[in-house]
């Protein structure tokens, strides 16, 4: 006997093709094929003798007829599917990626070599739910140590020059069509792309070496007062005393000797403060000195000509802006044989 179509479940789907069809009837059988619009459906699959699945193929808009053919007999429905062009599907939106590290205050998208921060990511689709979309995170340096949809860990390198700034990059893939059932299926996609980028730092040695710099800088009298504090931020109070600081110190004494430890503590605390007089900042350098100086006009501060030696540690305040380390403030923890026990030049 020949087939029989009663009905198509659904009964409309894109002109992609790829919609799944249950058609329900009578003497079906192992066998059995399909055509929708005198297109042949993929993936038949007999249910039993009244019911069969199979997948559409693509077709341009419009009514199209269904058939059934076994044992060269046919049953049809005719205009029992009707394909429809699919309203316009736009790519996931990458609102945002946002790296954030484990320590308090921490600024974002910033990370010190091998710490591992968490990147988040805010999708937006109009068709799709975010959690059906899928994602694919890649970072040009380091290592995704883990990924669960829009949120991921990156590990920086253990060792690498600093400051650099690495991109981690994103790929949300979005399934638009499907071709074939759900076996052996061929899915339609679009891809959005977005990046952000990660400052990478070894902060305890560009502290340390901002730190050591300067006080080296500030021991040699030939440097001009604006050189020696170039690497001062701005938005700082210390930047201006501290070039006030180096100004009196040119009018009125030679530093004809120094030493500045090459070694000293540095600490990492965003948004702190550093512990001789509390000063604010995000990272702290102790730095032993030692300078010899002359003497070079008689004033309440000293004798023309007489040398005088002050040994203590420069502590300097640093800052974490504009994605680099800059100083901030500097003090001075020691003693002189200067008459006023400690230059006036130095704070």
């Amino acid at each position: 006997m020949a087939p029989t179509i009663f009905s198509v479940t659904p009964n409309a789907g894109a002109t992609a093709g790829g919609t799944d069809v249950t058609i329900s009837g009578a003497n079906f059988g192992t066998g059995a094929s399909v055509t929708v619009g005198g297109v042949a459906a993929t993936n038949v699959r007999v249910i039993g003798t009244a019911v069969l699945i199979a997948t559409t193929g693509p077709h341009a808009a419009g009514p199209a007829d269904v058939i059934v053919t076994l044992n060269g007999q046919s049953g049809a429905l005719l205009r029992g599917f009707t394909y429809v062009v699919p309203p316009p599907n736009t790519p996931p939106t990458i609102l945002s990626i946002v790296v954030q590290g484990p320590r308090a205050n921490q600024p974002s998208n910033f990370a010190d070599l091998n710490e591992e921060v968490v990147v988040t990511a805010t999708i937006a689709d109009a068709e799709t739910p975010v959690a059906q979309l899928t994602y694919t995170w890649t970072a040009e340096a380091g290592t995704i140590t883990s990924a669960s949809g829009p949120v991921a860990r990156w590990r920086a390198p253990a060792t690498m020059s600093t400051p650099r700034s690495v991109t981690i990059t994103l790929t949300v893939t979005e399934v638009v069509a499907q071709v074939g059932g759900l076996d052996g299926r061929t899915l339609i996609t679009q891809n959005t792309v977005g990046n952000t980028s990660v400052s990478v730092h070894d902060s305890v040695k560009e502290i340390a070496d901002l730190a050591y710099q300067f006080l080296v800088d500030f021991s040699n009298s030939a440097l001009a007062p604006e050189y020696v504090v170039r690497n001062f931020y701005s938005g700082c109070s210390g930047a201006a005393e501290e070039l006030s600081d180096v100004v009196k110190n040119r009018a009125t004494y030679n530093i004809y000797n120094w030493k500045v430890g090459a070694v000293f503590p540095v600490a990492v605390a965003f948004n702190d403060k550093c512990p001789f007089r509390g000063k604010p900042g995000d990272g702290c350098a102790q730095v032993p000195v030692e300078w010899h100086s002359t003497c070079l006009k008689t004033s309440d501060e000293c004798t023309a000509g007489q040398t005088y030696t002050t040994i203590g540690t420069g502590q300097c305040t640093m800052v974490y802006r504009q994605n680099r380390w800059w100083l901030c403030d500097s003090d001075f923890n020691g003693t002189s044989n200067t008459p006023l026990w400690l230059p006036p030049f130095i704070r």
